[in-house]
């Protein structure tokens, strides 16, 4: 695919209402995340939905592994990006409403149809893709997370919302990208990449009220 191709689909996607959604992989160990997803889903307005799952445990251990062996944070960062496929896998196993997507055109020509949930497997993307859009492109390092990867998916969809599902909130309603990116809420690229979303808000998934806080900018 061509550099003019890449950004013909990224304009064509960016017309189509979406909601990106990055799950994080801490929630993979909450029994009751299965429910928990589709009843914060249910309560939302009806948009196609992408969702994108955290490396969890896996990449905790891919950084103790860096730590150990000084894999190298490239090396480390892609090895983290192929656990997001793994996580991508068990997302469609246990919410099969959803269909995987592992490549931008699959993704974009899903997203048309408003109804649709797509799960998506980011590694082929940033591979080929990513670098080559507009925007702020993504470091191979340990800065970038499955959060700022997806606000990155979500500025190049053009999405109405990125919303990102957590295990804790602070005790606020709004804060701003960079004071969240130093108490380490989102990775540290977070602030770089997220002015090219339209909105951004986090949801506290394991509290049954589905707490949330607007994410802007300073």
């Amino acid at each position: 695919m061509t550099m003019e191709d890449r950004l013909a689909q990224a304009k064509h996607a960016s017309q189509q209402p979406c909601r990106v959604i990055k799950l994080g992989g801490s929630l993979l160990d909450l029994d009751e995340v299965r429910p928990a997803l589709r009843t914060w889903l249910a309560l939302q307005p009806p948009l196609a939905t992408v969702l994108i799952v955290g490396g969890g445990a896996l990449a905790d251990a891919l950084r103790d592994w860096d730590r150990r062996f000084a894999l190298g944070e490239e090396t480390s960062h892609w090895l983290c990006v192929r656990a997001m496929g793994v996580s991508a896998r068990l997302a469609v196993a246990l919410w099969p409403e959803f269909t995987l997507a592992a490549r931008w055109d699959e993704l974009v020509a899903g997203r048309q149809v408003a109804s649709s949930r797509i799960v998506f497997d980011v590694e082929d993307f940033l591979r080929r893709d990513e670098p080559h859009l507009p925007g702020a492109a993504l470091a191979c390092n340990w800065s970038v997370t499955s959060d700022s990867i997806a606000a990155r998916v979500a500025a190049v969809l053009g999405a109405d919302e990125l919303v990102l599902l957590k295990s804790s909130l602070p005790r606020q309603e709004r804060w701003c990208w960079s004071e969240a990116a130093e108490c380490n809420f989102v990775d540290a690229y977070f602030p770089r990449v997220a002015p090219e979303v339209a909105a951004i808000r986090a949801v506290h998934l394991r509290d049954a009220t589905f707490p949330q806080l607007r994410l802007a900018a300073p």
